[in-house]
């Protein structure tokens, strides 16, 4: 049988369901890498980023990965030393 769910924007929307989250570790310089995708004003944004990211981390690093456009991909020994570097990496910012 199909269920119909009706969206009521009169209507409260009742809490998400809780989730809990994945074990962290405590990471001692955390690194986060940050990769440009050569789209319009993506470097200033992820610049932003990076300046936020800085006061927040502390000890930790922000790498910053220019692409030259957003035509090119990062070559794969980027993708790889990127990888093995950073903890988390953030990349996909669009127009």
């Amino acid at each position: 049988m199909t269920r119909i769910l009706v969206h009521r924007p009169d209507e409260p929307t009742p809490p998400p369901a809780a989730v809990a989250l994945a074990p962290r570790e405590h990471l001692e310089r955390p690194v986060v890498g940050l990769v440009s995708n050569g789209k319009p004003h993506a470097a200033e944004l992820l610049e932003a980023v990076a300046r936020e990211l800085h006061a927040r981390l502390g000890e930790g690093e922000v790498e910053l990965l220019r692409k030259p456009s957003a035509a090119y991909a990062i070559t794969p020994a980027q993708a790889r030393e990127m990888a093995a570097r950073a903890h988390l990496v953030v990349t996909g910012v669009g127009d």
